[in-house]
């Protein structure tokens, strides 16, 4: 029970004690004070009665006359005149009926019984009788009643407005109590929030205690963060260009080229700067430094557009970048060698000093990384033997699908949603022990009678603007098989879902009559959403996080250190990207930095999984690097 119902409980009762008390002290007040009224009249009416009595003849006629004429005058029960023997000698009784407007259970409880007035007459020095007196008391009765309704009334008014002002002083005593209660329950959701202190207080050690809390954990978090961007630099940066180093970019081409979800409508450009020695003899070192900075600005400029776009150096000549959109495979090349002419310009370099032909081929999925690069550096030979300019583009081969219009995709994405023809695959999350924490279920599209990865029509979709379309449906058939299953299953929204007002309604719509089934399911964005999108996968990751779901981050890594406010986010888990954890058995340059992304997710009580294992030995590795579980091919 709530302290706010404890509180109210608390004063309903002291009213009721109070009011009750008041009441009943009241009524009884009002009953005595009537009764003693009427023992009064009755004296008073009986003493003026036998005064006349004695003043006038004792005849029986005048007698009878005078008592008839005082009964008629006022309101009595009877009124009875006797002898000093005690036999009557006149007697009036009240024979007629009062409407009582009464209950009989208040006449029972409030029974108002004066005393009869007696007085004596006298003839002469002698006692000629005695007059007994007693009047009705139902007209008391009934003012009792209606008195007691009318307290009953103002009791009950007065016990509302005592409600309405007590609602407005609970509001201003409660207002840092729910103050403080939201800070706990953020602090709960893993977002460590700081208050002002409130006057009050027992809160205010309460509230200054959560923000010393907060306060710590975002140091922590701070600390952990900027160690992490330090151990990235080492680990994973090229310390001139700060693009990614040889190691970490065959990594995030492994990934890529091995990754079912990724897009495989990509290309890659190999840049190489020419006489690099002869370069320094005649510009100097600090302008071939300045050199290679700025055509590293280029290439990272290049790869901002797109999550998925990434470059490094590979060597003090060579420089890679992976982009999107094979359609634009030449445009990109041409595009890529203006931006490094204008920094020559912007440097002041003759431009006839310093060669960069650029070779550029489409990537190819399942093909060997070193028969891609061999490929390479064939195309970069012929493009140096154009000269400084030299451009040698492998346009991608006319592969069934590839080279289709926007029209046969959608026709083709459009029949695979509405006519069933989506498959979720299984793949097992397991954690360290061989437990299961959740199967993944990436999502199949029969296109042109093949079962298809994301891979393969994710980036038409996106261009199509049918990803959050796909999703909802992937959405509706996860719940399915949760509901049949009842198997905890993980599913993963892509940013343009995120960015749909729409698709979050429907999604959460979706989820709102399946709540007993929600908490087998595992919802993840991917990291990107997490810096591009913050505010929504804000807004909706807590949306769906009441309604049951665990939410978490894929392919996480890459760009952590990005990432503001993770606290702020309520995630459940993280999955560590691939090019992270390869070869992570047999290298330990990423181990550092492993190790603190785990620091960090477990700082905020999240799971943390490693994606794309490939063998036991990775496996075995990352269990002692603090992971909590892998998927992958080599996890069965």
């Amino acid at each position: 029970m709530s302290l706010i119902k404890q509180l109210w409980i608390g004063i309903i009762l002291i009213l009721i004690l109070a009011m009750g008390g008041s009441f009943f002290i009241s009524t009884y007040t009002a009953k005595a004070y009537l009764e003693q009224q009427l023992q009064l009249k009755n004296i008073d009416n009986a003493n003026s009665l036998a005064l006349s009595i004695t003043q006038m003849p004792k005849d029986p006629v005048s007698l009878e006359l005078l008592i008839a004429a005082q009964f008629d005058s006022g309101h009595y029960q009877y009124i009875r005149f006797t002898d000093p023997a005690g036999d009557v000698i006149a007697e009036r009784h009240f024979q007629g009926a009062i409407t009582d407007s009464v209950p009989e259970w208040f006449n029972s409880m409030l029974n108002i019984a004066p005393k009869p007035g007696l007085a004596q007459v006298q003839d002469g020095w002698q006692q000629y009788g005695t007059i007994e007196l007693l009047s009705h008391s139902g007209y008391a009765k009934q003012k009792l009643w209606h008195s007691t309704q009318q307290l009953l009334q103002w009791l009950l008014v007065a016990a509302l407005i005592c409600g309405l002002i007590g609602t407005v002083i609970l509001r201003v005593i409660t207002a840092p109590l729910h103050q403080a209660v939201m800070q706990a329950e953020a602090i709960g959701q893993r977002h460590f929030v700081t208050s002002s202190e409130p006057k009050t207080r027992e809160l205010r050690r309460l509230v200054r205690a959560m923000n010393k809390l907060s306060v710590s954990v975002k140091a922590m978090l701070e600390k952990e963060r900027q160690k992490l961007e330090r151990l990235q630099a080492a680990s994973q940066r090229d310390p001139l260009t700060n693009l990614s180093n040889r190691e970490h970019f065959v990594n995030l081409l492994d990934s890529a080229m091995l990754r079912e979800d990724h897009e495989q409508d990509m290309a890659i450009y190999l840049i190489r700067l020419l006489n690099l020695a002869k370069l320094n003899q005649q510009l100097g070192r600090n302008k071939v430094d300045q050199l290679l900075t700025s055509l590293g600005h280029v290439l990272n400029d290049c790869s901002q557009n797109r999550a998925d776009d990434f470059a490094g150096r590979l060597n003090g000549t060579d420089f890679a970048v992976v982009l999107s959109d094979t359609q634009q495979i030449e445009k990109n090349a041409h595009r890529i060698s203006a931006h490094m002419l204008d920094k020559l310009r912007e440097l002041g370099i003759d431009t006839q000093l310093v060669g960069l032909p650029l070779a550029a081929s489409s990537l190819k999925a399942g093909e060997p990384r070193g028969q891609l690069l061999s490929r390479l550096d064939g195309l970069l030979a012929l493009a140096e033997q154009k000269g400084n300019r030299g451009i040698v583009v492998q346009k991608p081969e006319q592969a069934q699908g590839l080279q289709r219009n926007l029209a046969d995709w959608r026709s083709s994405i459009e029949q695979a949603i509405n006519h069933s023809g989506i498959l979720l695959a299984e793949f097992p999350v397991r954690d360290h022990n061989g437990g299961i924490i959740h199967y993944e279920r990436p999502v199949r599209l029969n296109i042109d009678g093949n079962w298809q990865s994301a891979g393969y029509f994710v980036g038409w979709a996106r261009r199509l603007g049918l990803l959050a379309h796909i999703d909802e449906q992937v959405l509706s058939t996860a719940l399915a098989d949760i509901h049949a299953k009842h198997l905890p299953y993980a599913i993963n929204f892509s940013e343009s879902s995120l960015c749909d007002a729409h698709f979050r309604s429907r999604a959460l719509e979706l989820l709102g009559q399946t709540q007993e089934f929600n908490p087998h399911l595992w919802i993840e964005f991917p990291e990107s959403c997490a810096i591009r999108q913050m505010p929504q996968l804000k807004q909706f990751s807590r949306a769906l996080r009441d309604l049951g779901c665990k939410v978490g981050l894929e392919h996480v890594g890459l760009e952590f250190t990005r990432i503001d406010e993770l606290q702020g986010v309520g995630l459940d888990y993280l999955k560590i990207d691939s090019a992270i954890i390869r070869d992570v058995d047999s290298q330990s340059t990423n181990h550092s930095y492993i190790q603190s992304l785990c620091r960090i997710g477990h700082s905020l009580s999240m799971t943390v999984i490693a994606e794309g294992v490939i063998s036991e030995a990775e496996q075995h590795t990352l269990a002692t690097l603090d992971t909590d579980g892998a998927t992958g091919p080599g996890i069965q």
